[in-house]
């Protein structure tokens, strides 16, 4: 073989791997926009059974577009939550925890005040009293995140068609309050330097990180990453999450002003507000920014 014959030789083998690297980049950017069609190469080297005809691959991306479940509209998320919550009136047994804790640590608190104003020191009256001050916001908080934990478990138990169990919640909760407590506890604290730095930096804050329980209870996140999970959500499902944050705290709003029934309403409809950003989220994880996280269909040419 002659060096004229290398060169020729070398060439064809050239020119086919760049007419097949073209021929493959195209393939992709048609399947990747749905857009089969037929293709034909001039080359003479290629092999016949790369051109791929549209009718094998429209039925693969008919029927993956098939499997996409549609995004519920705005309306129908807050009459789902309605309704949810009317079928599953034991959703407000969480929210009842934190009250009777308040009631009945404040029974014990005062009692305890009591026999040590009688048998105890004022310096000591003083620093019981900060002590157990202190020890019933910790609680208090904990109970708060236990509650709203363990409801947002109930309303994706009953948003899939079972009813909303208490028990398997409490287990559900019980195993990411570590995780739960201490991302909302940070979410918290850089809402409040927000709002210390600024008034519009903790607003926008305050609105990126609402959805910080779902993404912990749900996906099973956890510190940075569920505040990062949280600020996406919200960003790839910005007008409604706006509306369902807007609707929420004006129903927080505008319930403890009614006289005399205001404050049992409150915390009657925590259930329903919890009810809305769990449904919400739950939603927009099957929107096209969490499908795209799915593996992609592939075609394999021989």
């Amino acid at each position: 073989m002659t060096n004229a014959d290398i060169g020729e030789w070398f060439l064809e083998k050239t020119s086919f791997a760049v007419d097949s690297a073209k021929f493959y980049i195209e393939c992709m950017e048609i399947i990747k926009f749905k857009k089969v069609t037929c293709m034909n190469s001039d080359s003479d080297g290629l092999d016949p059974q790369l051109d791929i005809q549209g009718s094998v691959l429209a039925p693969i991306m008919e029927e993956a577009k098939a499997e996409r479940p549609k995004k519920r509209a705005l309306g129908e998320i807050f009459s789902r939550a309605c309704q949810i919550y009317r079928d599953n009136p034991i959703m407000i047994v969480p929210s009842l925890i934190p009250i009777a804790a308040l009631v009945l640590v404040m029974v014990i608190f005062a009692g305890y005040l009591g026999l040590v104003a009688v048998f105890g020191e004022r310096e000591f009256i003083a620093f019981s009293a900060l002590a157990g001050l202190f020890l019933f916001l910790i609680l208090m908080i904990v109970l708060f995140f236990l509650a709203e934990g363990m409801t947002i478990e109930m309303i994706r138990e009953a948003s899939s068609g079972n009813k909303a169990d208490l028990s398997f919640a409490w287990q559900a909760t019980r195993e990411k309050m570590e995780p739960l407590v201490l991302s909302s506890l940070l979410a918290g604290i850089i809402v409040a330097f927000g709002y210390v730095l600024f008034l519009i930096p903790g607003v926008i804050l305050s609105f990126a990180f609402w959805f910080v329980a779902q993404t912990v209870m749900i996906d099973g996140k956890s510190g940075t990453e569920a505040l990062k999970a949280s600020y996406r959500f919200v960003e790839a499902n910005l007008s409604d999450a706006l509306i369902v944050v807007l609707a929420s705290l004006v129903i927080g709003a505008v319930l403890p002003t009614i006289p005399f029934i205001g404050a049992l309403l409150s915390l009657l409809s925590l259930p329903y507000i919890y009810g809305l950003a769990t449904l919400l989220y739950l939603d927009g994880k099957d929107g096209p920014d969490v499908q795209s996280k799915q593996p992609e269909t592939t075609v394999e040419v021989s």
